[in-house]
């Protein structure tokens, strides 16, 4: 598919610097861009839960500390030694 459009100077400045900085060329940059866009509007979004999970995971905090799982009712015995 062929498609043209015209940029305004901002954003036709923007594209050649990342093209300087990838040292890729222009065709595969917009093409990397639109995919990524399309993969975005095409996925379902992440919900509050979603995120914090997968933020906890990727730090490495998801199921890092061992005890009976009843941490959130008895979090002050299990942090600081008190009943």
């Amino acid at each position: 598919m062929h498609v043209e459009t015209e940029l305004d100077e901002i954003h036709s400045e923007r594209l050649l610097e990342l093209q300087k900085r990838l040292n890729k060329p222009l065709s595969d940059i917009v093409s990397d861009i639109l995919t990524s866009a399309i993969d975005a509007r095409l996925a379902p979004p992440e919900s509050e839960g979603e995120k914090v999970l997968r933020i906890l995971d990727t730090h490495g905090l998801l199921g890092c500390m061992e005890g009976d799982g009843q941490l959130s009712v008895e979090y002050k015995k299990h942090l600081w030694g008190k009943p």
